[in-house]
């Protein structure tokens, strides 16, 4: 701000120079009319000999009159303009972190009231299903989970609220389950923290209607297809832009906060997919997090703050996977990652241990360990673990694991099947 006062205080002062300046004759005249004294200065040694004031004028009358004054006038115009394009963007700067400080406020509050974010994931479709609701009610009334993860777009493409965005109109891809009032009945349980999961990347419908807006398979000459799946290209505008406006959406609809999954290319190695960018490591992390990055700003401007869901493996992972999720990277672009260190994900061996999901403890703590010992603030790792293939014990084991670090964490369970004694009862 003091930067900005100065520049603005520099420009006034160089137009008060040149209204004085760019009329030389006119004070030349008034100066003339006066009588103005010679002064002389005498010393022991030498005698001094100082210009009137006339012979003053006189002389920044000839080099004004020999100066090119469109040439002042040009450079000063150059210059203002650079000043108040340098102005804008630290206006902008301010702008940005003042929303940035204003979207960290409700979560700041949040934690300081209950400590952690202790999360489960509702699936979006299942939102009116009255025993699934009855279920999740009472997590929510009798232990000590305080956040939901709920879809608005799902992993078939589905927009799970009502919209008026016009790829969504065309798509016909509305299956409305939930209204803004809805989510505030939520709120009414319990005082929860409310995060809207937004499949990004992996989507058969904007792909099978917007084919060049798709990975494509070169050798079957469609839209490329990983087991069903089919991945958007991201570098592509469209793409983005249909994304960044169902979030923006979402977050007006009442949610918290965004959390991007399938932020990523397919991990495959077919020599068959094709991409308008060429696909190595430095395209795909630009790609990514160039969108990530952009999607925040917006998003932050809005109240929302914004996460990923990522891959368990980029933590102990210094490149990319051939995916375009690099710790280092993805972290400076998102409020907060969620790496999903399942037990059951990792292979026989990793960590020393030769069946991982029998010892969940031990390999989450050795996972979120690798991205604290790579400088990663814990602060801004919640980690989505394992709530599925487990008992009661191993989610335990999977919350402890992350508690004992510090971490806030998110339990995901596909079908939203939750037991009471995976949690920590309010009784307790």
């Amino acid at each position: 701000m003091r930067k900005i006062l100065f520049n603005i205080f520099l420009v006034t002062a160089i137009m008060l120079f040149l209204i004085i300046f760019l009329h030389p004759q006119k004070l030349s005249e008034e100066m003339e009319n006066e009588e103005v004294a010679i002064s002389q200065l005498k010393t022991t040694e030498t005698t001094i000999y100082v210009l009137s004031q006339k012979d003053h004028i006189k002389t920044i009358k000839h080099v004004m009159e020999n100066y090119d004054m469109s040439l002042l006038s040009s450079n000063l115009n150059a210059y203002s303009e650079i000043l108040f394009s340098d102005i804008e963007v630290q206006l902008q700067e301010i702008a940005l972190k003042n929303a940035t400080i204003y979207a960290s406020m409700k979560i700041n509050k949040f934690k300081k009231e209950n400590d952690q974010i202790r999360g489960i994931y509702l699936n979006g479709y299942l939102f009116n299903n009255p025993s699934k609701r009855e279920s999740i009610e009472k997590i929510l009334t009798n232990t000590d989970v305080n956040t939901l993860v709920i879809d608005v777009k799902t992993d078939n493409g589905h927009i799970l609220f009502d919209t008026e965005i016009d790829e969504i109109i065309y798509l016909n891809n509305e299956r409305v389950k939930f209204t803004k009032n809805d989510l505030q009945e939520l709120r009414e349980i319990k005082d929860i923290y409310l995060v809207g999961r937004l499949v990004v990347f992996q989507d058969p419908l904007f792909a099978k209607v917007f084919p060049d807006e798709a990975v494509f398979d070169s050798r079957l000459n469609k839209p490329y297809s990983q087991n069903g799946q089919f991945f958007l290209d991201p570098s592509s505008k469209k793409a983005q832009d249909y994304i960044i406006n169902i979030a923006i959406e979402s977050c007006r609809l009442g949610f918290d906060e965004i959390q991007y999954d399938y932020i990523r290319y397919p991990d495959s190695s077919s020599k068959f997919m094709q991409f308008d960018t060429k696909n190595d490591f430095e395209n795909r992390v630009n790609n990514i997090n160039s969108f990530l990055s952009k999607s925040r700003q917006l998003l932050h401007s809005e109240g929302c703050l914004l996460s990923a869901d990522t891959f368990g493996f980029i933590l102990t992972n210094k490149q990319d996977g051939g995916i375009g999720q690099n710790l280092e990277t993805i972290v400076e672009n998102v409020d907060f990652i969620s790496p999903m260190v399942y037990p059951s994900h990792y292979t026989n061996g990793s960590f020393g241990y030769q069946n991982p999901n029998k010892h969940p403890y031990e390999v989450i703590t050795a996972a979120l360990t690798d991205a604290l010992d790579r400088g990663v603030d814990k602060d801004k790792i919640r980690p989505f673990l394992q709530g599925f293939w487990h008992s009661n014990e191993d989610i335990r084991n999977n919350i402890k694991a992350a508690s004992d670090l510090e971490m806030d964490w998110l339990i995901w369970n596909i079908l939203s099947v939750y037991e009471l004694d995976s949690f920590t009862k309010l009784s307790e």
